[in-house]
């Protein structure tokens, strides 16, 4: 339904009439398509600028604004950042704050420092900083409707806006419908009868609750024949009186349309595996040596990631990993220990030794040529 803010109708003595976009609105319709197409991929912030312009060509702002309404449900925006922008504000605020003071300089020699710890480009973390607000976020998928289509989802969408402001709604049909029945039922107190109802609406001020409703009954209505449907709406809502809305299928059936019920896809994603900042495989001397720590002090940092590993002598590896390592080693044929360095330091065990020693593989020197080898597997490990 349309923001309360954009409703459009003419209200008189005897009746309140919505504000239909006729075929005279297709212009603008064409329009207003053109600008979301030609801003895909771009920031939501340019798009904005674009219908700003499209206010002074002579319609009603309320218009203009209404059909960007409706174009916005049909639009998929995203965030476009190398790391996550309330990261990247943390932590340059922080490295800020130990300054006392922040001139050009200090902010790239910040920008650097942060960078360097994230692993990114300066350049990288400044276009993050705001990523996550709404002006910057990407217009990255839009369902083009043909410009008498989006007339007709507009018209839909300003009636239930309308009637989200009955006191009451009557309707009749051609035909049973059960879709009716319910959504007439979580209306308000109905009165069902084949091919009518009469719903008596309590005073709300969730709107967009009752509106959401309101919109299922109208959908349902539309899908039936012969339809008519009759609201006392109460508005503006500083109007205590109310006055009839009228419609029917012979008079403005061509001109309002729901959007189809996409049936829902449910499909599992299962958890992403927890990644460690130590990597898929520690060989804990290396690691112990390089940062300065005890055995303790490192298996105390790697549980406090709540990181899974898999303990072997001397090494920690993840689950994943040990399965991926244990099939590739056992497809080397021969005992060469280079090959076994080779397939190890491909991924990513920088120290291979200690690792298929953990893994039960032997390193033995060959007595005669001196050279070491890979004697064998002890099984069961």
């Amino acid at each position: 339904m349309l923001p309360h803010e954009l409703i459009r109708v003419r209200r008189t003595k005897a009746a309140i009439t919505p504000l239909f976009a006729d075929d005279e609105k297709l212009s603008l319709a064409k329009t207003l398509i053109a600008v979301y197409e030609e801003n895909r991929d771009k920031r939501r912030g340019e798009l904005l600028e674009g219908l700003a312009s499209c206010e002074e060509l002579g319609y009603d702002y309320k218009l203009v604004r209404g059909l960007s309404a409706v174009l916005d449900s049909r639009c998929i925006f995203g965030t476009r950042s190398f790391v996550p922008a309330v990261k990247a504000r943390t932590m340059l605020f922080e490295a800020a704050a130990r300054r006392p003071s922040i001139t050009e300089r200090d902010r790239v020699e910040v920008l650097a420092e942060v960078a360097g710890r994230l692993g990114v480009a300066p350049g990288d973390v400044d276009e993050s900083i705001y990523a996550d607000l709404v002006d910057e976020q990407h217009l990255v998928d839009f369902r083009e409707p043909a410009p008498d289509e989006l007339l007709q989802l507009y018209n839909f969408a300003l009636v239930v806006a309308v009637l989200a402001y009955s006191v009451h709604v009557a309707a009749n049909w051609s035909g049973r419908s059960e879709r009716l029945e319910r959504a007439a039922s979580a209306l308000g107190e109905s009165d069902l009868r084949v091919g009518s109802l009469s719903v008596v609406l309590k005073p709300s001020k969730q709107l967009g609750v009752r509106g959401a409703k309101v919109e299922e009954l109208l959908a349902a209505l539309l899908e039936m024949r012969d339809w008519t449907l009759r609201a006392d709406v109460a508005y503006p809502p500083r109007h205590r009186e109310t006055r009839p809305l009228e419609l029917s299928h012979r008079v403005n059936g061509g001109m309002l349309r729901a959007e189809p019920v996409v049936e829902e896809v449910v499909i599992e994603i299962k958890a992403p595996v927890r990644k460690g900042s130590f990597g898929d495989v520690v060989v804990i001397d290396d690691v112990t040596h390089r940062l300065g720590l005890t055995d303790r002090e490192l298996l105390k940092k790697v549980e406090a990631e709540k990181v899974k590993y898999v303990k072997l002598p001397g090494v920690l590896v993840t689950p994943e990993k040990l399965a991926e390592l244990r099939e590739g080693l056992g497809e080397i044929e021969g005992g060469d220990l280079a090959e076994y360095k080779a397939y190890l330091k491909g991924r990513g065990c920088k120290n291979p030794v200690p690792v298929l020693e953990a893994l039960g593989y032997v390193v033995e020197t060959d007595p005669e040529t001196g050279k070491p080898y890979v004697s064998k597997l002890r099984r069961g490990k």
